[in-house]
């Protein structure tokens, strides 16, 4: 039998739409006249009534959170102790029948779109979030047209409809009381098939308010491995179809959108860097190419900037609460992205330029068993259930928005202003930062130099965030000179973490002459990028904030 739970490090906090309305104001309807008959002017005053209660703010909207569950785990699923305790009633089981279709040239797919069909309706979802943020990490994907008929739904397409993949299974729903509110839980197990593929698939779903919903989700995933969906029913069914992986949701950097609020920008790009996150975080198990890790930490350095950049409005005790386990997942991201650059950069120049050389292939060897062990251990955590309750944290903070029940008065103001004006406060500030260096960084040493890097970092990813919201010319400009910057910075860079990671590799004095001879390339390649560092960090400093009118 399963043991009981433990407790959740990050609780599902209700957002301020969830607290009670303000009083009525004074235009509410004056108290009834006293009921003493006879009452005269002057008399004395009767007991006024009782105001009238508060009416509380509407319910936010219920929520389907949607996860991948192994096979073998929902077999067991409706068994565990948890669930029969919240159970309201019998579990009810339905036969699940779905055909998607789509033209023959694939018209509706190539537009990010699915046409399912289920029980005689007909029902257009999206395959991919659109850049509203309309369709959050661990949700399920939104319907954007229902008909009973298809040709109601004016596809305009050029050619007829023809099924393209199927979902045959069962679905069983059990209604649930959890914290004291209705959710409701279904499981949707099956086969998707196509004509010459299938393959077993099986999703939990959890339907209710926010909070309530989030809060079982957590107290699932200490039981069975709930997985975030990296696509919806529709997209795995198209893959399968196709033969190739689902499209990914998001990738890259976030861009935030013209005319949104503080806190909507801040939701669309949690939201954005959690799928992005998830994305390369599936792929770095069985990656033979350092890009899935290379591309999880620029993600992971990414939404830690964001956390910063937006703490002046959203500075809460739950995103303080991330900042260690980010912290931990970008240290072990780091541990092996810096033996792959080492070997892809600086090892491969000193193999080259001693060919011949066997304790420098002895060293070279050695760093390969170092980069072997960093991905053993970073590989260990994304299979650890520390890691699994970090990601359903990421997936669910666009949803939750705990900043907003967190906020105080100054912070809420914030959140609800126009992000341009927050952009470029924000932007001015972290470009201050940069400039209180001086003009000239050649006598600083390497790890304030590597600081500044830093620094530089989070103005740029900051400066992508925003950029939609500026000209472009400007914005492109500023773009294209710090990346100069940050680029020469970063050979600097990948030089001093070379000659550090020498000292992890011991040895007597074979390995001592080879980490002699990395350190003598890093020191002659130093000069020349300290050159490279002080032109553009002119050209940077001379060109014109974008924000700035």
């Amino acid at each position: 039998m399963e043991t009981a739970p433990p407790e959740t490090r990050f609780e599902a906090r209700p957002r301020s739409d969830e607290a009670p309305a303000p009083p009525a104001s004074a235009e509410s309807p004056p108290p009834a006249p006293p009921d003493q008959p006879g009452a005269e002017a002057g008399a004395a005053s009767p007991t006024p009534a009782p105001a009238p209660a508060p009416t509380p703010a509407p319910a936010p909207p219920d929520v389907t959170l949607e996860f991948a569950i192994e096979p073998e785990d929902a077999a067991r699923l409706l068994r565990l102790s948890l669930l029969t305790g919240l159970k309201q009633g019998k579990a009810r089981v339905t036969a699940a029948h779905v055909v998607w279709h789509d033209s023959a040239g694939g018209e509706l797919a190539r537009t990010g779109l699915a046409l399912g069909e289920q029980r005689g309706g007909w029902r257009l979802e999206r395959l991919v979030p659109d850049d509203n943020g309309g369709w959050p990490p661990v949700t399920a994907a939104p319907v954007l047209a229902q008909a009973r008929d298809s040709d109601a739904l004016s596809l305009n397409l050029t050619g007829p409809l023809v099924a393209v993949a199927a979902f045959q299974g069962r679905q069983r729903s059990m209604a649930l009381t959890a914290d004291g509110a209705p959710v409701t839980l279904d499981l949707i197990d099956g086969t998707l098939r196509a004509v010459t593929n299938e393959r077993p698939i099986s999703r939990l779903r959890l339907t209710g308010a926010p909070c309530a919903a989030a809060a079982l989700a957590f107290r699932l995933t200490d039981l069975v491995a709930l997985g975030i969906p990296r696509a919806g029913l529709p997209a795995e069914a198209l893959a399968v179809a196709h033969g190739d992986a689902p499209p990914p949701r998001h990738l890259g950097a976030p861009h935030i959108p013209p005319g949104v609020s503080v806190a909507e920008a801040l939701t669309l790009v949690t939201a954005h860097l959690a799928d992005v996150m998830l994305h390369w975080a599936e792929r770095v198990p069985d990656a033979d190419t350092p890009v899935p890790v290379h591309q999880m930490r620029v993600a992971t350095r990414r939404l830690r900037s964001a956390l910063t950049i937006f703490r002046r409005a959203a500075g809460g005790p739950a995103l303080a609460e991330l900042a260690p386990a980010l912290r931990e997942l970008a240290r072990d991201l780091g541990a092996a992205r810096d033996w792959d650059v080492f070997l892809e950069s600086t090892g491969e120049a000193v193999r080259a330029a001693f060919p011949d050389d066997k304790r420098v292939a002895a060293l070279l060897t050695a760093a390969g068993r170092k980069r072997d062990a960093a991905y053993v251990t970073l590989r260990a955590l994304l299979a650890s259930p520390e890691y699994r309750r970090l990601a359903l944290t990421l997936a669910l903070l666009p949803t939750l928005r705990p900043w907003l029940g967190e906020a105080s008065a100054e912070q809420a103001e914030l959140l609800a202003a126009p992000v341009k004006d927050y952009a470029a406060r924000m932007l001015r500030r972290e470009l201050k930062k940069l400039r209180a260096h001086g003009d000239d960084l050649s006598g600083l040493p390497t790890p304030e130099l590597h600081e500044i890097r830093k620094q530089g970092k989070r103005l740029r990813y900051a400066a992508e965030f925003f950029a939609p919201l500026f000209p472009q010319k400007a914005v492109r400009r500023f773009l294209e000179r710090l990346e100069k910057m940050q680029e020469a910075f970063g050979q600097l860079m990948d030089g001093y973490i070379a000659a550090q990671l020498m000292a992890q590799l011991g040895g007597g004095a074979d390995r001592a002459f080879a980490a002699g001879v990395v350190q003598g390339y890093v020191a002659a390649c130093g000069r020349d990028m300290m050159q490279d560092i002080a032109r553009t960090w002119e050209k940077f400093l001379r060109q014109d904030p974008f924000w700035e009118d």
